[in-house]
Formats: structure tokens, sequence, C-alpha cells
């Protein structure tokens, strides 16, 4: 029955004029065209490749042993230059400590050797990451978060594909494919990295705990005196739940540490003092910066440097506290849970990292449905910007006054930031227009 509705399928995709796909025999009536590989330095003895009733499986010949396996499949496809889209039907059960992927390139494999041809074609699966039980296409799994399958190919000529998988447990029934597919597509959106960004958590996060923390990103302020009044807060809770516990946000187009002085700027309030460490990773070479929080129970602002670092296609900024802390030093709960707010990256036009405490500098009322008045106790107020979130200045004034009232009528309502300088410093705050 299967191969008479994928007889169907094509018939009907050619008369309607649908990409055909380019793979030979990708449904697996038999094992003409596939050339089984090892894809170790010695031979895998333990690992079986069989083809059967129309699908490739891989598995042990000895489930039992928990020794490693290398093993893999390749035809040979004729292609022209431009994208092309591939895919694949794949089920497992209870898979663990393996990985499956998909490889193109113009030289062939060899046995005994580790194949990455040109490029990578698809994560499939990775039990470490993703799901361990899965039955669907490769390429809705998910494991691969980025154009998953979509390649291209610059010149013309005769390439190998090949899938290639490895590891330890591959449950009762090992990994079973069906129905490649490899037909043309048109090129990707082009992406566009991430230039800025503002999290005030007063609304929900794109912000996700990961390996062992919690985060709750509408906690109460705990502490509402000092440089953070707001109610509401993020909290990063078991902060060494392992050395390696973090905060993080994933953007898949990538962040960009190219265009001038750019860096993060968070406020936090713990229990103790620790290192906090912002990692920009996951896509090339990682960027990271280390700022120490010094005030146990009081707010304080951290400011991290990221101006010499140039790239924009990591994908994932990490947040830790206490990077690489033994996760048994602080068994009391209460010593591992953070508070952070207004966690904002950006040039430092915006996050203004020269701040320091203005001596009794007040913003009222703010929030505000017309106009901020701003004072201080001394210190005479040299020049008052103000930014939106992507760090465009929508006002500027020269009071030269230890006073100075803005005017917020022209501007829509939402979250800003207000740069006050004086001949002594500059200090950033957060304002809130109605």
């Amino acid at each position: 029955m299967k191969k008479i509705t994928l007889l169907f399928i094509v018939v009907l995709a050619t008369t309607l004029g649908y990409a055909q796909n380019l793979i030979t025999n990708g449904t697996f009536d038999d094992a003409t065209g596939w050339t089984v590989v090892n894809q170790y330095g010695t031979d895998s003895t333990n690992g079986l490749v069989t083809f059967s009733s129309g699908t490739v499986n891989f598995t042990k010949s000895d489930p039992s042993d928990g020794g490693w396996i290398h093993m893999g499949i390749y035809t040979s496809i004729t292609l022209t230059a431009g994208w092309y889209q591939f895919d694949m039907d794949m089920a497992f059960d209870g898979i663990n400590s393996i990985w499956g992927e998909v490889y193109i390139g113009a030289v062939e494999p060899v046995q005994n050797v580790e194949y990455s041809g040109d490029q990578q074609v698809i994560k499939a699966y990775n039990a470490w990451d993703c799901a361990q039980t899965y039955t669907g296409t490769a390429v809705a799994f998910g494991c691969d978060d980025t154009n998953p399958g979509k390649f291209e190919i610059t010149s013309g000529g005769t390439y190998y594909l090949l899938f290639r998988s490895g590891g330890a447990t591959y449950g009762a029934s090992g990994v079973t494919l069906d129905n490649w597919s490899l037909v043309t597509t048109t090129a990707p959106p082009v992406p566009t990295p991430l230039t800025d960004f503002s999290f005030d958590f007063d609304t929900a996060t794109p912000l996700a705990a990961a390996e062992g923390a919690t985060y709750n990103d509408d906690a109460i302020n705990t502490v509402t005196d000092g440089i953070n009044p707001t109610a509401n807060v993020g909290e990063l809770s078991a902060v060494n739940g392992t050395w390696y516990s973090q905060l993080t946000y994933q953007y898949n187009d990538g962040i960009d540490l190219t265009s001038g002085d750019r860096g993060f700027s968070i406020k936090v309030k713990g229990p103790r003092t620790i290192p906090v460490k912002i990692k920009v990773e996951d896509g090339g070479d990682a960027a990271e910066a280390t700022v120490n929080y010094t005030t146990p129970n009081v707010w304080q602002q951290l400011i991290f440097d990221f101006s010499a670092f140039n790239s924009n296609n990591n994908k994932k900024i990490a947040l830790f506290f206490g990077y690489e802390e033994d996760d048994t030093a602080f068994p009391d709960a209460n010593d591992n849970i953070f508070q952070i707010d207004d966690y904002v990256f950006g040039a430092f036009a915006t996050l203004s990292a020269k701040d320091f405490q203005i001596e009794g500098l007040s913003v009222y009322p703010n929030p505000t449905t017309d106009t901020w008045n701003i004072s201080t106790k001394n210190q005479v107020i040299k020049s008052v910007e103000v930014f939106s979130i992507l760090g465009k200045r929508v006002l500027a004034l020269r009071p030269n006054s230890v006073k100075a009232i803005v005017d917020a009528t022209s501007l829509n309502s939402g979250i800003y930031f207000t740069k006050i300088s004086t001949e002594l410093g500059t200090q950033t705050k957060k304002l809130i227009k109605r």
C-alpha cells in the first residue's frame, strides 16, 4: 500500500508541476543505490544497518552492549547550482546517548573515516538536546532550529548525500528511516541579526532557564527602594543547580555585535556577592564578559562591555550567576535566588556605561501622562536625553539647573530610558509614558 500511495503522489506531483524528488530509491524498496559505510576509525562490528520492508533500520546486534557504534549510508546524486530542501521520515523509541545527522559533499565517503562532506544538511536527532521518542519527519522534529534541511549548492556536479548515526543506546527497535526527499527550493530569507532588546519584566519575556535553574518572569520585587522601585522583576532560582546553570535568550537570526560600542546592562539583586557572566554563543566564536555583583540585598546595575567583539552569527545569549560555582557550595535554597530587572542589549548610548548614582536624584511622576520632573540634591543637570527601548533618541534638553521638566506629551505610550548627565557623571533611569 505504501508504494502504491507513493507512486500516486509522484504521478500527481509531476502532473501538477510540483518539485521532483531528486533521490533515487529514497523509499528504500531495497538497498539499490545505497552504500553502508562505517563512520569511525575502526569497524563497528556491533552496528547493524538493515534494508527491509521499504525502510532502513539502524540498531545494534547486542543492544545490551553499552559501547558506541558509528555507522552510515550514502547515495550519489547529480545537482545543479541552487537551493535544495531535504527531509525524511524517522521513528525511534527510547534512544539515549546517540545522534543522527545528514551531510552532503562532492567527495565520496570512504570506510572507517568520519564524513562531514562540504556542509551539514540537518541535525536529525540528538538524544542529549531533543526528544528521545519520535515518529514523523526530520524537519518537523525541530532538533535543527535554523532552516532545517535547506542548503545551497554553488557548483553543479556529482554529490554524495550521507546519513550517519553514532552512540550507545538505540532503544528496543533502533532508528528507522524512510521516504527521503530532496527537491529544489528558494533561498531562505536573509537573517536580520538582533541589535537591541529591553526586558523590564512588566510583561512576559522569551527568556528561559536551563541546566538546573528555574525562572519566573513575573516575580515581586522584594526591595523597591534605591535604583529599582518597580513592582515586577525577573527571578532566577537555583542559580548553581549545576556549575553552568543559566538564563538564556535564543534568537536564531543572530546577535549583532558588529555595530558600535555594544553591550548589556542588567540590574541585579541577590543574597550574596557573586560573579555574573553574559556569554553570546552558539554559532561562532563565543563572546563573554563578567561583572561582579557586590551589594547583597541591594539593587546594583551591571554593565557588560562587548565592544571588543565583532560577530553576528551567534544565536544564544546566556546569563550565568556564579559560573563554574560548586553546585554544593550553597545548600540553602535562599542563597541561590537572584532577581533581575531592566535587562538591556544595545549601544552604550542606551546603556550608559558610565552610570553612577547622582545624589538625591528624583524623577516624578513615573509613570506619567504628560511631564516628568527631574531634580537632584545639589548637582547641576547639564543634559537630559530620552531614548526609546530601541536606542533612538527622542528628546533632549540642557537645563543647566538642579531641576528639569521633560515634556512627554508628544511621545507614544510605552517604556523609555533617560540619560541624566551632571558635571560628575551620568545616570540612567527607566521612564514610563501612559
